[in-house]
């Protein structure tokens, strides 16, 4: 499972090359290939726990077929995530990384009435500790659906750490 965040961010990265532009019949899929060099995010939690600064970066590629449905959906999938998510402190005495790499598809379907329907099925890695055993899990299924009115309605299935507290001992 790619975090919410950043598969937003994936999303408006294919954008960004004019691959969400609909048009108004149905044809054949295209693909367009998206480098990803994202700014460093703070985490302000993990942070607060560690009592230091974390932050993570991603790095890589992604691979998006975008195309309209028979009813006039759009629909963008990524379908191959290649990205390499560093977690690191600044503070000079955590000078540790943790690398993950997310795996699996994002959908999202933008529907004509203007309801929006959000997939996303995988890993955003995991990471374990010797001696201790795992200690930060994202892996699952993520629906999120949002209707005409923009309501949101969000279901979760797998293993999904609260926070990335777990990587403090490793930076």
């Amino acid at each position: 499972m790619l975090q919410r965040a950043r598969i937003f961010a994936f999303a408006l990265a294919a954008g960004a090359l004019g691959v969400l532009t609909p048009v108004a019949a149905a044809g054949p899929p295209s693909f367009q290939t998206v480098e990803i060099d994202d700014p460093p995010v703070f985490y302000a939690g993990t942070s607060a726990t560690c009592g230091f600064p974390v932050y993570s970066r991603d790095v890589g590629a992604i691979t998006a077929k975008t195309m309209t449905l028979a009813d006039g959906s759009f629909r963008l999938h990524i379908v191959d995530v290649k990205i390499s998510t560093t977690f690191y402190s600044t503070d000079p005495a955590h000078t540790g990384t943790v690398i993950t790499h997310p795996r699996g598809p994002f959908i999202q379907t933008d529907h004509p009435d203007g309801s929006v329907t959000m997939n996303s099925i995988g890993t955003s890695g995991h990471v374990t500790i010797p001696g201790e055993g795992l200690v930060w899990m994202e892996t699952g299924i993520v629906k999120v659906e949002i209707d005409a009115n923009g309501d949101v309605t969000e279901v979760e299935h797998g293993n999904f750490s609260a926070d990335h507290s777990g990587i403090c001992p490793l930076l």
